[in-house]
């Protein structure tokens, strides 16, 4: 059983590892393609992307390792009475998230806002299902269904941790490492109090498409408020301007996410109930610990890392 976990983690490393450098440089190749085939619309290569470079490495992962679909990615049903508490978090997260979000503004421009004002003219429909429907899939399913499976065997803590800080790196943008990492800290701890990957679905779909919403209101503001807003740079503000964000941010975010760790301990406790009232083992949740200490650092996980800081090097 030992040797299973420690593999598991450490396919669960390569596969992430090999998913970001696809991400890094098929695109280079996509590119060609998309061009040489006619597809000039900036979706349907969106659409395109994501089922080459995440849905179909799930599938030759499942074919190749031959393991449980519905295990490995937790298609569980949901209790009626988490989801309440799940879209909760989801509403919580953000203003979690535009918190950590200024931090990195004012270090880092901000190439995500610039991209979603560009495709503003886009129907309002269409950008929830690339924005909110499609990620929530895709994404999910890299994230807090393969990688994270490998980390049964650690505490639900730093399995979150260190698959957040993989969602981080994912996205290949500075400007989005941070709260992004904070969005898949919480998901994946959601995942595994939960047990359902359905859990981070609604959450993922929830905070993505209210992005959406606030983009599109924004888009349809005169055009005059839109320049003045276009117009702050953060990163020039002075040091002390800086710092007087920075408190602000950090004391709202930490009562934010004080309040959203309060709700996922509430879920944690429900589910722990749960078991105990139909008899069901306790310990892979990490009520009564786990059999292995198994370390989470290896050549995959550093290859990982080195790969992120050369491609923020080069290409940011």
């Amino acid at each position: 059983m030992k040797k299973i976990c420690k593999n598991d983690l450490y396919r669960s490393n390569i596969y992430f590892l090999l998913i970001l450098l696809g991400s890094i440089f098929i695109p280079f190749v996509l590119a060609y393609v998309f061009y040489f085939a006619g597809i000039r619309d900036t979706r349907i290569k969106l659409v395109l992307s994501h089922i080459i470079l995440f849905l179909v490495p799930a599938v030759i992962y499942f074919i190749v390792t031959k393991k449980s679909v519905k295990k490995t990615l937790r298609l569980n049903k949901l209790h009626i009475e988490d989801i309440g508490v799940i879209l909760l978090i989801a509403v919580l997260m953000y203003p979690l998230m535009t918190c950590t979000a200024l931090i990195s503004s004012l270090f880092v421009h901000n190439n995500i806002g610039d991209y979603m004002t560009s495709i503003s003219s886009t129907p309002y429909v269409v950008m929830i299902l690339l924005f909110g429907v499609m990620p929530a899939i895709t994404e999910e399913v890299t994230l807090r269904g393969i990688v994270l499976s490998g980390y049964n065997n650690q505490s639900k803590f730093k399995a979150a941790l260190v698959t957040g800080i993989f969602f981080g790196i994912f996205h290949l943008d500075l400007h989005q490492f941070l709260y992004a990492s904070v969005l898949g800290f919480v998901m994946a701890y959601l995942v595994r109090v939960t047990n359902s990957i359905f859990s981070s679905m609604i959450v993922h779909f929830t905070v993505n498409s209210m992005s959406v919403t606030m983009q599109k209101i924004a888009s349809l503001s005169t055009s005059t408020v839109t320049e003045a807003s276009d117009s702050i740079d953060l990163t020039a503000l002075s040091f002390d301007q800086k710092m007087m964000y920075i408190n602000v941010a950090v004391i709202v975010g930490i009562c934010i996410f004080g309040l959203i760790f309060k709700l996922l301990k509430m879920l944690e406790r429900w589910d722990y109930e749960r078991k105990l009232v139909y008899g069901m083992p306790l310990s892979e949740e990490g009520y009564r610990g786990n059999s292995e200490k198994e370390s989470i650092i290896n050549i995959p996980l550093i290859l990982i890392i080195v790969v992120y800081v050369i491609a923020m090097f080069i290409f940011k």
